[in-house]
């Protein structure tokens, strides 16, 4: 019998290695935030026992498992073999055959290591419960704004700050995710819980207004509601400087092909007309020219309206970005002392 722990003593312990068994893509969608990925079968091996689980049995299920794992538990062992003098935490999906199977075989070379009790579904269940009952005691600065007016470029030099396009890996607009590898949900809050518990003792914090969704990935109804209920700045920045930013930032050669890809499916919204002008632009290589139209006739458009309907306590330029924090710092000065 292999020695358990559950999720909250694993994760309070220091100097922990956790070892995740589980394939390639399941660690790459979700995992240990400090784990190490030593799986037990590649992809295509876990799809192949799976159909026969599906197909055949269970019985001739784990047989194959257990003759693709034999071939290499060789090289297996040698990789863990780096872990040897840590504390080891083995996990699988949900702590069952594959990481029983590894901490039972490091146990029988004198590891110290123990099993995961419940794997990494039981973690997942961790993150979640603390995350939607997050007691955010901090008052949000959010910052609001036009497309490429700087807002990502402040937070970078204001602190504390929660970066939730940075954690997401997309910038929040049908464009967002062009040059980027946009990350799981699971990852998301996995990374923000991290990020909020770093942030637990901060007074104030500054983030930038968003929607509801990044992308694909809902911001969890908790901070949502305390970021609706910040104080909010407007920030604002030349026409010309914008579309400056937006070229530096999205429109690098190995990014037009899905540039013109997205500008495609955009027709209905610019226009058929406008829709060939941004093209052509590209085609052209003017790119100045392209992002202007999409500000122009689509990012400003969609965001202009919501903006509207925001209550700003303040409205600062960023042109300079350095004048710009300078500002934004003597603003909050002036709430501390209020």
């Amino acid at each position: 019998m292999v020695t358990k722990i559950n999720v909250e003593e694993a994760l309070k312990e220091p100097g922990i290695v956790f070892l995740d068994t589980r394939t390639p893509q399941e660690f790459a969608e979700d995992h240990v935030l400090s784990a190490v990925n030593l799986p037990l079968l590649s992809n295509e091996e876990r799809a192949v026992v799976g159909t026969i689980y599906k197909q055949v049995s269970q019985e001739k299920a784990i047989e194959q498992g257990i003759e693709f794992f034999s071939k290499k538990m060789p090289l297996f062992i040698k990789e863990a073999s780096r872990y040897k003098d840590k504390k080891i935490i083995v996990y699988c999906w949900r702590g069952g055959m594959r990481s029983r199977t590894v901490t039972s075989l490091l146990e029988s070379f004198d590891y110290n290591v123990r099993q995961l009790e419940g794997g990494y579904k039981k973690y997942r269940e961790y993150v979640r419960e603390r995350l939607y009952n997050y007691p955010l005691t901090a008052k949000f600065i959010v910052l609001c704004g036009l497309t490429c007016t700087g807002k990502t470029d402040l937070l970078q030099k204001l602190s504390p700050s929660l970066d939730l396009e940075g954690l997401a890996q997309h910038r929040g607009s049908l464009y967002g995710a062009v040059g980027l590898q946009p990350r799981t949900q699971k990852m998301f809050e996995n990374l923000l819980l991290r990020r909020l518990d770093e942030l637990k003792d901060a007074d104030y914090i500054f983030v930038e207004g968003e929607g509801r969704k990044i992308g694909d990935l809902m911001i969890p109804a908790v901070l949502w509601k305390a970021m609706n209920s910040g104080t909010k700045i407007l920030i604002s920045r030349d026409f010309d400087l914008r579309a400056k930013a937006a070229v530096e930032e999205y429109l690098k050669e190995e990014n037009i092909p899905k540039i013109k890809e997205v500008t495609q499916s955009l027709w209905k919204v610019i226009g058929k007309k406008n829709k060939e002008e941004v093209l052509h632009a590209l085609e052209e290589k003017d790119y100045v020219r392209a992002v202007k139209i999409l500000l122009r006739d689509y990012y400003d458009l969609l965001y202009g309206h919501t903006l509207r309907g925001i209550q700003f306590s303040a409205e600062i330029n960023s042109d300079s970005i350095e004048k710009a924090v300078a500002e934004i710092h003597r603003f909050v000065q002036s709430l501390n002392r209020s």
